[in-house]
């Protein structure tokens, strides 16, 4: 099982400087123990070759690797350019999967969710199987399987079911993200477990909200929140279809209160525990 964190965002202020984004990324997960990165795959295309062979061997040499993300518009009414994105995606997982090590490719449907009413779930769900099928076949073929994320826009068991559509196709999972959806947590990750390849491992602190009518959710120190994070590794170590290679990586939304720093080491702690 890989362990890692995402280190965008607030959490980059933990950071010590570093000649870059992949530089500095490296030198936060190797001082807390982690070996897991998340890397956009459009970004890593983006460097110079000798970058990326650089980047490589420091993988190499680390013990580490670094999970793929792959992004397209895939529910896009232009198909030509779904076409483009597929072609695009497919170069980057076979030129980018082996010499990172990546144990994943992971992806999303981006600024679509199964609430919409200009399109149906039904055609969401088709356009999706007909785009990711291509993807998740040479994902397959490179030895990082391509998984999608459930990112605030689709239930869990709507992804099983995409899954059960597309082979070779799994689930990213994102504990905290079932709350943004309207799911309640442990329902989410059974319903996903089967399929589940690794994690973006959340936790929230949830509660009802009246006026404005809604649902808040704050940011929480994985292990402390209302996800029962403990529970659902139980769970994926049950069900997941392979769980000595999960991809669980850290993400973590600000913490009132405290600093990235300390977020991250009681993230870390937490996880020894488990």
């Amino acid at each position: 099982m890989h362990w890692g964190a995402m280190t965008g965002g607030w959490l980059r202020q933990a950071m010590q400087p570093a000649e870059d984004y992949f530089a500095a990324d490296l030198q936060v997960l190797a001082s807390y123990g982690l070996d897991v990165a998340q890397w956009p795959a459009a970004r890593l295309m983006d460097l110079a070759p000798s970058r990326r062979r650089q980047l490589a061997e420091a993988l190499r040499q680390r013990d580490m690797c670094a999970v793929l993300g792959i992004r397209g518009d895939w529910l896009s009414d232009d198909r030509a350019a779904v076409g483009e994105a597929v072609r695009a995606a497919q170069q980057a997982i076979k030129q980018l999967a082996g010499p990172m090590r990546a144990p994943i490719c992971t992806t999303a449907a981006g600024r679509y969710h199964r609430f919409m009413r200009e399109t149906s779930l039904a055609e969401q769900m088709d356009r999706l199987a007909d785009a990711l099928a291509p993807v998740a076949r040479a994902a397959q073929e490179a030895g990082a399987p391509l998984a999608v994320e459930n990112h605030g826009d689709y239930y869990c068991s709507d992804l099983a079911a995409l899954c059960r559509r597309v082979p070779h196709l799994g689930i990213f999972l994102d504990t905290g993200n079932t709350f943004l959806i309207g799911e309640r947590p442990l329902p989410a990750v059974r319903d996903a477990a089967p399929y589940t390849l690794g994690t973006h491992f959340k936790d929230h602190y949830a509660a009802p909200r009246f006026s404005p009518l809604g649902f808040e959710i704050r940011g929480a120190v994985p292990g402390a929140g209302d996800v029962e994070l403990r529970e659902a590794y139980r769970i994926l170590i049950e069900d997941a279809p392979d769980p000595d290679r999960l991809a669980m990586i850290l993400e973590i939304d600000p913490v009132e209160g405290m600093e990235p720093e300390e977020t991250l080491r009681k993230a870390v702690q937490f996880v020894r525990s488990l």
